[in-house]
């Protein structure tokens, strides 16, 4: 009687985990006999009672499982805890519902790890993922590659390549961003971290490098966002964890939101982020001052 394996996983998740799963069978002596997409129960269990005398010890993958539909109580004996034969059934979605749980219990699960929803969690989980990849990290770089990305899988990857980049040294924030990103990111960043550090000549070069390809309503989204990170902060100074969690800020943009108030007064901030409120609405009406309005802010902005 075969065995069943349920994977219970989605997108990039669920590929790296089946193939590190058939990878673990096959160091024990497994073979993949057979792969499907969804099928019916009986025929999938019946086919698979044992592995023959030439073929002792095999799985089977069947894609898309949740398409087999509701497990039948009736087909409970035709499954083992422990067998030579191994079904590894796919999910994208909890297989819990789908079997009755006296079978349940004799299934083995498998799961992505959820990727947490606070930014220290956040910062925790990735550092213990370097950590586990065996890869050296600072803890700014960390939190870039956090502010580029909330796909866990993209950040298994990042760090993967970073490392062999880096050959064992420490991977630094300049690093994520001479390999993490391209052109048009690095200069969003520059910009970005410009205004908050009081970079001037940063800022201004790379804000004129967006403006000659670049669309001007994304980036003053994206400024508004980080320095009203800032202005949450400069007005209400005690209050910085309890902003930084119900806003959902990540590690990142919030440490250096933390560094532009301080660096400006909180009536400088005030008047900054109204004014891209106030250059957002003018290009969505067609009255705006356009790129040379949003330079003067920033200039005015990086004066005071």
């Amino acid at each position: 009687m075969p065995s069943l394996l349920l994977i219970y996983a989605s997108g990039t998740a669920q590929r790296r985990l089946l193939e590190e799963t058939v990878a673990d069978f096959e160091k024990k002596g497994y073979a993949v006999s057979g792969r499907q997409e969804g099928g019916e129960w009986s025929p999938l269990l019946s086919d698979n009672l044992s592995g023959g005398l030439f073929e002792e010890n095999r799985i089977v993958i069947v894609d898309s499982a949740s398409l087999l539909g509701p497990f039948p109580e009736n087909l409970d004996p035709m499954v083992d805890t422990d067998s030579s034969v191994a079904i590894l059934l796919v999910f994208d979605s909890d297989p819990a519902r789908v079997f009755p749980a006296r079978t349940l219990q004799k299934c083995r699960i498998l799961k992505a790890a959820p990727f947490p929803r606070w930014p220290r969690e956040r910062m925790v989980w990735t550092l213990d993922m370097a950590k586990e990849m065996k890869i050296k990290i600072d803890r700014q770089a960390a939190a870039l590659i956090i502010e580029l990305t909330e796909d866990p899988e993209e950040i298994r990857r990042q760090l993967s390549s970073l490392s062999m980049l880096k050959k064992g040294d420490t991977v630094n924030a300049s690093d994520v961003e001479n390999m993490c990103l391209d052109d048009g990111a690095k200069n969003l960043i520059k910009l970005l971290d410009g205004l908050c550090t009081g970079d001037y000549a940063d800022t201004l070069k790379s804000l004129r490098a967006i403006s000659r390809n670049g669309d001007l309503i994304p980036l003053v989204s994206a400024m508004h966002n980080r320095m009203r990170l800032s202005w949450y902060i400069s007005m209400h100074p005690n209050k910085g964890t309890l902003f930084s969690q119900s806003l959902g800020a990540k590690n990142y943009a919030w440490n250096m939101a933390g560094n532009a108030a301080r660096r400006y007064n909180a009536d400088a901030i005030s008047k900054f982020v109204l004014g891209l409120i106030k250059i957002n609405i003018g290009e969505k009406s067609g009255t705006g001052s356009g790129w040379s309005g949003l330079e003067t802010l920033v200039i005015e902005l990086m004066g005071c």
